[in-house]
């Protein structure tokens, strides 16, 4: 028989990594997130979970349930929002850390929400930095999920979906029309100098040096974008700043380019809130039915 609480073993499970973090999310002992896993993998048929060296990861079937898993997460949650307040309206401040590009990724879903709840107010904490938000800087953290952050296990994670990032380049940079251009044929724009090296190390089989020229430096993804359009050199960018602009192409070059994983990072006790659990529920439906195939704004992944 399928229970509610085994949902949310297997999402604890997935989201702390370690059986240790699930437990801890949980309030419940080692033993009992193990057996109601089992529980849930003889129900669907097949291990959800693979054992590695120091956490636990998907599986190919777990990968594909998970969508359908934290659906079902939602959904419990707004019920159990409309049981606990069915006549309170929503209101007062949600404070989200963020940087301008990911601003630019959320901003018509913060217009969306507040139309729905109009004494929502939104404090915008712009950064490039991730930010504890144990430390009450913010109720929610939107940030890439690269490398694990110390502590990360007290966070909720809820994923926003997958984004490619991608060198672009003003389209009528000196050469691009006679010819292919290559990594060592631009001059390049990075948040320091060691980005766009950092990136050619992420491919290993990558037959390019790393003495490419950096020209400029910026702490802004925008501005390196605005660097970029006024002809100074090629920058990294997401394909959803860059990739309607008129003054920018993008350069084929797939040792530069992959798709990132963009998060909604929060403490447990903070999506108790109303407010905050129905933003984060509206964002990620909202951004998954954008980014879903034949969506005319859905965003590019590889």
């Amino acid at each position: 028989m399928f229970h509610w609480d085994d949902v949310r073993y297997f999402l604890a499970l997935y989201r702390a990594g370690t059986v240790s973090g699930a437990s801890k999310r949980l309030s419940v002992n080692y033993t009992t997130i193990m057996r109601r896993i089992r529980v849930l993998e003889a129900f669907v048929g097949a291990p959800l979970f693979k054992k590695q060296a120091s956490h636990y990861s998907l599986t190919g079937k777990g990968q594909e349930l998970l969508s359908t898993f934290e659906e079902i997460e939602r959904s419990f949650t707004r019920l159990e929002q409309h049981a606990i307040q069915p006549c309170t309206s929503l209101r007062g401040v949600v404070r989200i850390s963020l940087s301008e590009s990911m601003l630019r990724l959320i901003a018509l879903q913060l217009a969306g929400f507040q139309q729905l709840h109009p004494e929502i107010v939104w404090q915008l904490d712009m950064t490039n930095d991730f930010v504890d938000v144990n430390k009450g800087l913010a109720d929610l953290h939107i940030f890439p999920r690269f490398a694990p952050f110390e502590n990360i296990d007290r966070f909720e994670r809820i994923s926003l979906g997958r984004y490619r990032v991608r060198p672009y380049i003003h389209r009528n940079y000196p050469g691009r029309r006679s010819k292919p251009l290559y990594a060592h044929d631009v001059d390049w724009i990075a948040w320091d100098t060691s980005q766009i090296t950092d990136e050619l190390s992420r491919r290993p089989s990558s037959s390019l040096d790393v003495g490419l020229k950096i020209v400029a430096m910026a702490s802004s993804g925008t501005v390196t974008l605005q660097l970029a359009r006024a002809g100074l050199g090629a920058a990294l960018a997401w394909d959803f700043l860059a990739g309607d602009d008129p003054e920018l192409v993008s350069l084929d070059l797939p040792e530069l380019t992959r798709s990132v994983e963009i998060c909604l990072y929060a403490l447990p006790e903070t999506l108790r809130r109303a407010a905050v659990r129905a933003f984060a529920d509206y964002l990620t439906n909202e951004l998954a039915t954008r980014n879903s195939p034949g969506h005319p704004t859905a965003a590019s992944g590889s």
